[in-house]
């Protein structure tokens, strides 16, 4: 049962992050149908081999998983595809038990993973830039009389491109001040994505494949929070 459980989810945050990263759109009956299957197979586990803790931990995973991507979602952290999809994996996940862990509640575990390689991105924008910089690309050109710390603090949000289009789905790093550039840098955003030449840019890179990935993480490695938080 347990593979059974792992394949399914694996199958829907594929599919699902496929379908965000094509259209950044996921649609809403493949978390009903995946919610059916999460319960079945809790039905199923309960009926065969009922027990106390068992209905305990499904419960705590669900509610746990609710409340924690709900509360995410309504303070703008993520979209509602990220937040079904973290349900809809407790029910068809409530528990699991990989070699490091500090909780059993692998959608969480899920959510912590991912956004530990969020946390990288910044990095590979900014070794970009660095390698940008020193092959001689003026990158910010047209962008002289911005100060030295806003230039290196834009270097770890995105980077610059020539051409840009809404398809690519880029949300742009500046904006222009009495016909002058400026960078724009802002914990909100709109998710507006961007046409136009010669642009700094920030990618909309959907969370929802970072959690799929800090799933797989998961269940290959275990928490990574333990390596912080050793037992």
């Amino acid at each position: 049962m347990l593979s059974l459980r792992l394949l399914t989810c694996f199958s829907m945050l594929a599919y699902a992050s496929y379908s965000d990263l094509k259209t950044r759109e996921v649609p809403d009956k493949l978390w009903v149908i995946f919610s059916l299957i999460g319960i079945t197979f809790n039905s199923i586990a309960l009926i065969f081999d009922f027990n106390f803790q068992s209905l305990t931990l499904i419960i705590a995973s669900t509610a746990i998983t609710f409340l924690i991507s709900i509360s995410l979602y309504y303070l703008g952290f993520f979209g509602g595809a990220d937040m079904k999809a973290l349900i809809v994996l407790a029910l068809l996940l409530p528990t699991y038990y990989p070699s490091n862990y500090l909780h059993p509640f692998i959608s969480i575990t899920s959510l912590t993973n991912g956004s530990f390689l969020v946390l990288s991105l910044p990095i590979i924008f900014f070794i970009k830039n660095t390698i940008r910089f020193f092959r001689g690309k003026d990158i910010f050109e047209g962008f002289e009389g911005e100060p030295l710390w806003k230039k290196v603090l834009v270097c770890f949000l995105g980077y610059r491109v020539k051409k840009a289009d809404e398809g690519n789905f880029l949300m742009s790093l500046e904006k222009n001040v009495d016909d002058k550039k400026r960078f724009h840098i802002s914990l909100l955003t709109d998710e507006n994505y961007v046409s136009g030449e010669d642009v700094w840019v920030t990618p909309g890179v959907p969370l929802l494949i970072f959690i799929s990935l800090g799933f797989i993480l998961t269940v290959l490695f275990g928490d990574f929070l333990t390596l912080i938080f050793p037992y």
